[in-house]
Order: C-alpha cells, then structure tokens, then sequence
C-alpha cells in the first residue's frame, strides 16, 4: 500500500524512541503490560481515540484523523522522592513527545496535557501522571503512488488572476517535463 501509515509501526516507533530516551525504565510497554504484576518505574503507552479531521483534506483520498494519546508514567508509590521524580520524568517524556513524528509520515505531536492521571483505582500503590498528546495521521491507502501520468506542462498564476478565464495570465515553467 502506497503511503498507507501503519499503526503498528507507529506504536512501536513511539516504544523505541521511549526506551532509548529512558533506558533505566523497567516497562515500556503498551497495551499488553502486565498490570497485576507491574515492574516499575514504568511508562504504557496507549492510543485512546481517532476523531476524524474535516478541516483537513490530504488531497490523498486518506481519511485525516487526529489522534489522541495517553502516556502513563507509572512509579511506585514507595519510591523515594517520589512526588518529585514523577513530575520530572513526566515532563522529560514531554519534551521527547513535544513536535515528534517518530520517523513516520504523520504531522507533529502537539502536547496536551502532562498531569495526574487517576489509572486505574485497584493500582492504588502506583503514582502516576499522564502524558497526553494530539497527532493528526492520514489512514488508507494514497490514490497518488508515484506511478502514471506526468505532466506536460506546468503553468503558473498568482492570485487573484487564477482559475478560468484567467489562462493568459499563467506562465509556462520551464523545464517541467524534462
């Protein structure tokens, strides 16, 4: 499939860029984590929802959604300075969210939120904060792959002498089919 982003691959560019700006993490893990069992300190990554776009037209035929993630840094509530810690590698995992594409074709990740985050009530002996983010991706397969017609000629108008009845006002680039 031409230009079609996969999901898998996005997860585990998000994982990847995770673990080798935090090595000292226990679990670095999405929706598989083993939550009864959890080895700390942890981030689980999740993707929480795709909303549809309509203010953005890949001109691709792809469907433009934004997607909403969730970034849960998870420490143990005995930890040491834990209050502090928490707060500190939330925000660092901001800065690595902040503007990221992961090595894929998506747009940049805009940060949302970074907060406590309720997780889960029988988790009580956890601390954990969230780093939430928004990322517009196009999903489906591009009309455009690269293969078919080339054009013959490029003309070129500036507004407002554009659209019809406006032709003589183009130039010709040069150059266009060579």
């Amino acid at each position: 499939m031409a230009n079609n982003l996969d999901l898998d691959h996005l997860h585990d560019a998000i994982l990847a860029q995770i673990r080798a700006q935090f090595p000292d993490l226990v679990t670095v893990e999405d929706y598989d984590a083993d939550r009864k069992d959890l080895q700390v300190p942890a981030i689980l990554l999740e993707l929480v929802d795709m909303e549809a776009d309509p203010d953005s037209d890949p001109g691709t035929e792809q469907l433009a959604v934004v997607t909403k993630w969730a970034a849960r840094v998870v420490f143990s509530f005995r930890q040491n300075h834990v209050k502090r810690e928490i707060r500190k590698l939330a925000g660092a995992l901001g800065v690595l969210v902040h503007s990221n594409r992961w090595g894929q074709h998506v747009n940049p990740a805009r940060v949302t939120v970074i907060g406590p985050d309720a997780f889960d009530p029988a988790f009580d002996k956890f601390e954990v904060w969230a780093v939430e983010w928004d990322q517009q991706i196009d999903l489906g397969e591009s009309v455009w792959s690269g293969v078919g017609v080339v054009p013959e000629r490029v003309m070129v108008g500036f507004a407002p002498a554009i659209g019809p009845g406006q032709e003589a006002e183009y130039t010709e680039q040069e150059g266009a089919a060579e």
